[in-house]
């Protein structure tokens, strides 16, 4: 933008050029003091400058019509000043009108959320908010418009746009929070598009595949036998990780049972698996923490459930090019294993509902309508008969030895095919 001599005879001349939605114009006498101009007409004197941690800040002044070019320079030269002794004029400026910062409201819905939601989900919204919002945090948050917001996301856009359709709707939760808090009268975001499009993961894994990934898993760390538990249950990542000793009740037969509470699940029900022995083989030893006593977590170190997802996956995909000779697999992720035995198993002839009810999803005819009221069976037989079943086929895919029953299990009722 062009830097001019600005003053108050030369003000009056400047506009928005044509085709153009703004113009900025900046005073050559005080560096960061401006004019800016819009297609719409309207013009507005405003200062920019960087805050003590480095982040740029705009606050405008007024428009020529009611705050003359002296009074606005006079201003600006004030709030310049200021800035560089380490204030945020602009963040002061909401504060002394009583308007609600967005780092305010950020604290504000933080606090209201924490209690609400699971752990890693909460330090995902937390990073979102504080971490990519944070170029907002000085600013009014009822002052902030949609163009605002588009800018910030299509910044963060270029760097990853996935992510940044989760900060938009991080972002667009809060303000909706804020609104019915009585913090902010509008949602600036709401209106906004998504930064990128996104389609749903199909991926599902041959049975080639389910072999080299179990061939690759043949050590004993946690990871190792986190993905195998994923391979043969069918279960999130985080649940395993996140999996205690009390939750687990061992059988006589080998099998054992995992209960997972409601807290722990992503649909807040309980959720109980009949874990065959191919499954309790994966689980280890019970480990002591710090103080000599048992671990309540069965997997992980420290006082938290195991999360070094990123680092280990990329070993595992190093581990697995190797054993191809440089052949490297097509790019996966730990949640197709899951939706690789919900399809295997339909392939395999388990009854739909069977399945839903394996993996803990509330869907489907069964559960629909009025059998979504009265059928509360959790088909426990039937989804033990179906991981018996799968765990036999991998067993067949990767020359395993499992000690399931030979016998194909009576509970499971192979469709017939059409034709």
């Amino acid at each position: 933008m062009p830097t001019v001599t600005l003053n108050g005879r030369t003000a009056s001349g400047f506009a928005c050029p044509a085709g153009v939605k703004e113009a900025i114009y900046w005073s050559d006498d005080l560096p960061g003091f401006g004019m800016r101009c819009r297609a719409s007409g309207a013009r507005t004197w405003f200062v920019q400058y960087r805050t003590k941690a480095g982040q740029m800040r705009k606050h405008t002044l007024g428009n020529p019509q009611t705050v003359p070019f002296g009074k606005a320079q006079t201003e600006a030269g004030r709030l310049l000043a200021s800035a560089k002794l380490g204030h945020d004029p602009a963040e002061e400026a909401a504060k002394a009108k009583g308007a609600v910062t967005v780092r305010e409201l950020v604290a504000s819905y933080l606090e209201h959320q924490k209690s609400r939601m699971k752990p890693r989900s909460y330090v995902e919204l937390a990073r979102h908010l504080e971490k990519h919002v944070k170029p907002l945090h000085g600013r009014p948050a009822g002052g902030l418009t949609q163009r605002t917001i588009v800018e910030l996301l299509q910044g963060l856009a270029t760097a990853g746009p996935v992510a940044a359709n989760r900060v938009r709707a991080s972002a667009s939760a809060m303000f909706a929070w804020g609104m019915k808090a009585g913090l902010v009268s509008a949602n600036p975001v709401a209106a906004t598009f998504k930064p990128a499009d996104e389609k749903p993961r199909e991926r599902v894994l041959t049975n080639a595949e389910l072999a080299t990934i179990w061939n690759a898993t043949d050590g004993s760390t946690d990871h190792d036998r986190i993905v195998r538990l994923l391979m043969l249950t069918g279960a999130r990542r985080e649940e395993i990780a996140g999996m205690r000793w009390a939750e687990v009740a061992s059988g006589a037969d080998g099998a054992s049972t995992w209960v997972l509470p409601s807290d722990r699940s992503k649909n807040h029900l309980p959720h109980e698996i009949v874990l065959p022995a191919m499954a309790v083989e994966l689980l280890p030893q019970p480990r002591q923490d710090k103080d000599g006593r048992r671990r309540e977590l069965v997997f992980g170190e420290g006082a938290g459930p195991f999360s070094s997802w990123s680092r280990c996956k990329e070993r595992l995909d190093a581990r697995i090019v190797k054993a191809a000779a440089g052949e490297r697999m097509p790019p996966w992720v730990l949640h197709d294993l899951r939706r690789t035995l919900v399809t295997r198993l339909n392939d395999l002839g388990v009854e739909p509902h069977v399945i839903e009810a394996l993996v803990n999803h509330v869907s489907g005819a069964s559960k629909a309508g009025v059998a979504g009221v009265y059928n509360r069976s959790a088909y426990a037989p039937q989804k033990r008969a179906a991981l018996i079943l799968w765990c036999h086929h991998v067993a067949r895919l990767t020359g395993s030895e499992t000690k399931e029953p030979d016998a194909a299990p009576e509970n499971v009722v192979p469709l017939r095919k059409a034709g």
